[in-house]
């Protein structure tokens, strides 16, 4: 249900919220930023190279923290 207020003193917690909002937006555009800038190194260096434990653990903290960052934020706005 839809709770619609012209309360006052809710102003300071929507406007916090949406600073919030822009600051998840503006740092979602700089890891994609980010990744454009580096994935013809990433490529070359990691993907073309003979697997290792040490390619297998870059690989996994580069491409673990995003989902968990996407089902965190979905988490925290729809509970």
């Amino acid at each position: 249900m839809t709770f619609v207020s012209n309360d006052p003193s809710l102003w300071p917690y929507i406007d916090a919220q949406s600073v919030l909002n822009y600051w998840i937006v503006a740092a979602g555009i700089v890891v994609v930023y980010d990744w454009v800038l580096t994935i013809g190194q990433e490529i070359e260096l990691i993907w073309r190279q003979r697997w290792s434990p040490m390619t297998v653990l870059y690989l996994g903290i580069r491409y673990i923290g995003l989902p968990y960052s996407i089902v965190n934020q979905l988490c925290h706005w729809s509970c």
